[in-house]
């Protein structure tokens, strides 16, 4: 069977597209009940899955802290090399796309409580292990959730006024 003979059968078959679409009308028509019965439930049943893997997903979420270090400065190829670790992590959370994007977004926040600013990475724990493998030179990651205890911050309280006059600090 040569290029040739293969290309004429496809035109063959091509040419009797338009005759089996209009016999295909009827036959559609007759069975409609059974393919409602049929695909029904299937379309339910893939709704159903969808759902399950949507908050198996949502369940497995986790986060974490990158606190930059006094001095840091990222070039722009560090900023674009992670850039592109958090835009792959979506695509890498489904093997099979069968989850819903929507469970396997990823979140980011940055926000500041007075001290230094702090960037927050929200996915599934799987596509967070490998953004954190691949964070930034620099960061200090921490776990969002752990309290900072006084060996890993300084405590600053202020007592009053009174104590600023016996410093020697007018107030």
């Amino acid at each position: 069977m040569t290029v040739v003979d293969v290309i004429d059968s496809i035109l063959g078959v091509a040419s009797h597209a338009p005759r089996l679409a209009q016999s295909a009308g009827p036959a559609v028509a007759a069975n409609l009940p059974g393919i409602v019965l049929v695909t029904a439930p299937l379309l339910l049943l893939l709704a159903a899955g969808q759902m399950v893997l949507a908050r198996r997903a949502l369940a497995d979420r986790a986060g974490v802290e990158l606190l930059p270090r006094p001095g840091f400065d990222p070039g722009e190829e560090d900023i674009l090399r992670f850039v592109h670790q958090l835009v792959r992590a979506q695509a890498s959370a489904s093997r099979w796309h069968l989850t819903p994007r929507r469970a396997t977004a990823v979140r980011i926040r940055l926000t500041s409580s007075g001290g230094p600013p702090s960037y927050r990475v929200e996915a599934r724990s799987r596509t967070l292990a490998l953004i954190s493998r691949h964070a930034y030179v620099g960061c200090e990651l921490r776990d969002p959730e752990q309290e900072l205890t006084a060996a890993s911050g300084v405590t600053i309280t202020f007592e009053g006024p009174a104590d600023l006059e016996t410093t020697g600090v007018a107030a």
